[in-house]
């Protein structure tokens, strides 16, 4: 009997799931391949395919759809649908399948595997077939798993524990990001330091991405977890950038048993803390946004004095960048100085490479992978081999010393396609520091100058990275990935009537005698960072615009949208925004509102007329001002955004996108 279209579709959603488990060997039967084992490739097929045992619980549909007796337990990842981090480019270049075998049982064997379950049917021979393939989200190592071990998917919630609490009892939606409706109803949810369970009901949300917790009564409680305790160590799995966090079946009912066990009326410990701790905090704020207003007049005079034309706007729009994301890569037409101003943006930050706190890193169309970076260990003479840019001694140095900023400037950076040599960076970028480990090479292998390179550099939020690019015909395109995870600053060059103005103002004096107020210390600069919750940044009417932005994308291709991703750090540059004195923000929210949709979203929409014709529009007349057919230049200019902004720069953009569309038949 065929399958309806409502189950099928059921079964697509699952792709919203994120499951965990480990390379499937030693089993009694392997479906699909050649051989029977846990590596091989596709029968009648150059594909290498692997399987993966589960040890989360599967999707429901997935449990509920697919007959058990006719459908093997395990999943199946094919090579062709894994991302570049997983396949990397030298795997694509190898033409001998037992090595490409080779590379992804190395890449998976003994390691605890991230994944989302992805259905596909066949009307070939069984009448719409369902498959379960996998797609590796994350490899997590130096973990010891045994294949009988269950773990338990709990989704996070980002918002304090008072706030999560009363949207419990009140019975309001409560939107676990990565955690999809297709899952089972959580048993676990975990807020901050603390796991709740024993909830009576939940139902889903019609809207389509919330939970609400029905009859509540006085059964829920909560336990304080610590996820640095060491006798959790391999029974907690975080992924980078997933609201979901795996815990080991048993460690967690341990913890439910032997943990001190609170009611939802018992005090908060953490917030009574936190709160204690911030009271006559005013008088602190106000110094440091005098010492933040300081750094940016400063910064702009530094600029002027160096002969960069740029508008304090610019400047400020940067300064927060750099704040709030590890990378951020500065645009713009070739000879408007960008590789000077990352770098006086540096020196304002007291690095220099006479300190080595500065590393100048022009980027070769040479580097394919990671270790033309980093360096490589010589599996022969036991030696770790540094790379002649420098980056492996910088990155150890800004270990060895945290109180100092560190600043890398990859310059062209997008001469080589980024994601081959800055692979591992981009996996590392959303954690938290503590977690920021970055691999030289495996812990297991013999090194014989690992006094001088450790097997891995934790990177603290001491180290940013800021990239410069050109678009011209000799550059790679940033794929979504590392997009969603940068902020791409297109620089304006500022009139040069101007910029003489400025110049002609400043007073005389030679720029080593000026004593710019530069930051003194990796704790002052975070001392200007904003530790709040994201959806303090939003009002209702922004956070609905939001989404009604992502249907519109979401329809053309759904492969975009405004992501939970992008909006966390939408709200996170929002709030750490410059204070002037007076207390207004130095970019008024409409405009930094406008800026960030600009870097975060309009900057990944690229691609033929084809696709994006109706939802960009096209110019084709040299005298247009606007495009035609634009869905998005006609949302932009509705009445719902323009109470939220004006979105001068958002439109500017889809214009000039139009204008490629129309000229090139391509926009980018």
């Amino acid at each position: 009997m065929a399958m309806s279209q409502e189950n099928k579709n059921r079964l697509i959603k699952s792709s919203q799931c994120y499951m965990v488990g480990i390379l499937a060997e030693n089993e009694q039967f392997y479906p699909s391949g050649d051989e029977q084992k846990a590596v091989t490739t596709l029968r009648n097929s150059n594909n290498v395919i692997f399987f993966i045992k589960p040890l989360s619980l599967d999707p429901e549909p997935v449990n509920e759809l697919i007959d058990p007796d006719i459908t093997n337990p395990l999943y199946i990842g094919i090579d062709n649908s894994q991302s570049s981090w997983l396949i990397p480019y030298t795997y694509k270049l190898t033409q001998n399948l037992e090595q490409k075998k080779q590379m992804i049982y190395d890449k998976l064997k003994d390691k605890l595997i991230v994944f989302k379950p992805k259905i596909n049917f066949t009307n070939k021979e069984l009448s719409d077939r369902p498959y379960k393939n996998a797609v590796v989200v994350n490899v997590e190592s130096d973990i010891k798993i045994d294949k009988d071990t269950e773990f338990i998917t709990i989704p996070i919630v980002e918002m304090s524990n008072t706030e999560f609490q009363k949207k419990i009892v009140e019975g309001s939606s409560i939107v676990l990001s990565d955690y999809s409706q297709q899952m089972y109803p959580p048993e676990h949810i975990m807020c901050n330091n603390y796991i709740y369970f024993n909830f009576p009901e939940w139902t889903k949300s019609t809207d389509g991405t919330g939970w609400i917790c029905e009859k509540f009564d006085n059964r829920v409680k909560r336990v304080k977890i610590d996820i640095e305790n060491s006798e959790m160590d391999g029974k907690i799995i975080e992924v980078s950038g997933v609201q979901v966090v795996f815990i080991e079946k048993n460690a967690l009912y341990n913890l439910e048993k032997n943990g001190k066990v609170e009611d939802l009326t018992d005090p908060i410990m953490d917030e009574i803390i936190l709160n204690e701790n911030n009271e006559g905090s005013e008088s602190y704020s106000s110094e440091i946004n005098v010492k933040e207003n300081m750094f940016i007049d400063d910064f702009k005079e530094f600029t002027l004095r160096n002969n960069l034309c740029y508008s304090k706007e610019d400047l400020i729009n940067l300064h927060t960048c750099v704040k709030t994301n590890p990378l951020t890569i500065l645009a713009g037409m070739s000879g408007t100085g960008k590789s000077e101003l990352a770098n006086a943006y540096a020196k304002m930050l007291k690095c220099s490479e006479q300190l080595n706190t500065l590393l100048f890193l022009p980027i070769s169309p040479s580097f394919t992978e990671p270790g033309d970076l980093l360096g490589y260990l010589n599996n022969t003479t036991g030696l770790f081999i540094p790379s002649e840019t420098g980056l492996s001694e910088f990155l150890i140095h800004a270990k060895d010393n945290p109180n100092s900023m560190h600043v890398v400037v990859f310059d062209e950076m997008n001469l080589s396609q980024v994601e081959y040599w800055f692979s591992p960076f981009i996996s590392l970028l959303e954690r938290k520091p503590e977690d920021r480990r970055l691999f030289l090479y495996n812990p297991a292998t013999h090194c014989i100058n690992k006094q001088s390179y450790p097997s891995s550099i934790i990177i603290k939020d001491n180290v940013k990275f800021i990239g410069t690019v050109n678009t011209d015909e000799t550059t790679k395109d940033f794929s979504d990935r590392l997009l969603d995870r940068a902020n791409i600053i297109n620089l304006r060059k500022e009139n040069l009537v101007k910029f003489q103005q400025e110049v002609k103002e400043l007073k005389p004096n030679k720029i080593e005698d000026k004593d710019f107020s530069r930051c003194a210390s990796e704790e002052e600069y975070q001392s200007w960072t904003v530790k709040r919750n994201w959806s303090e940044a939003y009002t209702d009417e922004e956070i609905k615009f939001l989404d009604d932005l992502h249907e519109l994308l979401n329809e053309v291709d759904d492969q975009k949208g405004v992501s939970f991703r992008i909006t966390k750090k939408i709200a996170e540059y929002l709030l750490n925004i410059p204070v002037n004195l007076d207390g207004t923000k130095m970019i008024l929210k409409r405009e930094a509102f406008d800026i960030q949709i600009k870097q975060r979203l309009i900057t990944k929409i690229k691609g033929a007329e084809k696709k994006y014709g109706k939802l960009i529009g096209t110019i084709k007349d040299s005298e247009s001002k606007e495009p035609t057919n634009s869905k998005l230049f006609e949302f932009f200019n509705s009445e719902e955004a323009l109470k939220i902004s004006d979105f001068k720069v958002t439109k500017k953009e889809i214009v000039r996108k139009a204008r490629e569309l129309g000229v090139y038949g391509y926009a980018n």
